[in-house]
């Protein structure tokens, strides 16, 4: 299966940047609130990376994926903590959610450092 993460991730990068060109006051008020959501509330930040990684998974989104993927990362999320926490979005979503599992695995080994 062909699926690079860095250059999924560069595209995405790219395009954003021309929405955010395009649209500035829409822009930053979209990453405020995804700023303020994702930092420790009442769920510490690392734990609200590994729900992005599983809902990135549900929604079947290959650009969602590698971002979080990136993130849990860098929290200190295992690989096996990762996959074992998206098979619960293989039960939520069905079988054809385990194609976007392979995605987070392949994203992992490419993604960490």
């Amino acid at each position: 299966m062909q699926y690079d993460p860095k250059e999924t991730l560069a595209e995405f990068n790219k395009l954003m940047a021309d929405i955010r060109t395009t649209i500035p006051e829409e822009y930053a008020a979209f990453i405020s609130e995804k700023d303020k959501l994702t930092k420790t509330g009442k769920v510490p930040e690392k734990t609200k990376w590994l729900l992005l990684l599983i809902a990135s998974v549900t929604q079947k989104c290959p650009v969602c994926i590698p971002k979080a993927v990136k993130h849990c990362l860098e929290a200190g999320w295992s690989k096996e903590e990762m996959l074992e926490a998206c098979m619960v979005a293989v039960l939520v979503g069905g079988s054809s959610v385990m194609t976007y599992v392979t995605l987070v695995a392949k994203a992992i080994e490419e993604l960490k450092t």
